[in-house]
């Protein structure tokens, strides 16, 4: 399956081509990155196998579901709201699903979304959505 999931996203990643060249890599270089190693993962499994599983607790899969509507959700306020205000949410909520406390998930919110919106702004300069904190940062 994890053969067939690389290829399928080769297939498609092969495909993006930036109408202009905005950066160094372009938009392909990450999607074949991620088959390739989908599939040395999917390759590792067929010559050593699996292990047997234990069933999924009801708590595991909860946080599973909560995760998947946190990042769904994510993607849908992120243009809107802009990056570090939509990331400061997403981290906090991911955070507290963990267990972290409300203090450390606040913390490591705020740390995350600003630091890798200054990381991602001034350092790589990829451009990302200031949103309603647009003259802010």
């Amino acid at each position: 399956m994890a053969l067939l999931m690389a290829g399928i996203l080769a297939v498609f990643g092969w495909g993006l081509v930036a109408p202009f060249a905005y950066e160094p890599v372009g938009p392909r270089a990450f999607p074949m990155l991620t088959a390739v190693l989908i599939a040395f993962c999917g390759i590792v499994l067929l010559i050593g196998g699996g292990n047997d599983t234990e069933a999924v607790s009801r708590r595991t899969m909860t946080g599973i579901v909560m995760l998947t509507v946190t990042l769904l959700i994510y993607a849908v306020i992120f243009e809107r709201l802009g990056y570090v205000p939509s990331t400061f949410l997403m981290s906090g909520i991911v955070a507290r699903i963990f267990g972290a406390s409300w203090i450390q998930a606040t913390l490591s919110g705020a740390v995350l979304s600003v630091g890798s919106y200054l990381l991602f702004d001034r350092g790589l300069d990829v451009v990302l959505p200031a949103g309603i904190l647009g003259g802010l940062f």
